[in-house]
């Protein structure tokens, strides 16, 4: 769970290396203060539940229906991410959404 989420990294640092990431990556689960975050679909859920709580969120399948994607809303505001597995998915949207990236 991250606690202070002013602690963190640069939100668009972070986005460039979750954008580059193609799997479990421990020194992203130690930038995001969450072990594991980065292979455990659970644990980025949870992470991403606790840093956006009013935020919706759907998980799914892109359009080929082989790459995960996770999309987050909010009042009108609307984020999606495809990436190779589903804990980068979920955390490549909700790092978008904290970095103020909705394009």
């Amino acid at each position: 769970m991250v606690a202070d989420l002013s602690s963190l990294p640069d939100w668009h640092d972070l986005k460039r290396r979750l954008d580059a990431a193609s799997g479990p990556d421990f020194a992203l689960d130690a930038a995001l203060a969450s072990p594991g975050v980065t292979e455990s679909a659970e644990a980025a859920l949870a992470w991403a539940r606790a840093a956006l709580p009013d935020w919706h969120m759907h998980v799914g399948f892109d359009v080929s229906g082989v790459l995960p994607y996770a999309a987050f809303s909010c009042q009108g505001a609307h984020v999606e991410a495809a990436a190779p597995t589903v804990p980068l998915a979920v955390l490549r949207a909700a790092v978008a959404v904290l970095a103020g990236d909705f394009g």
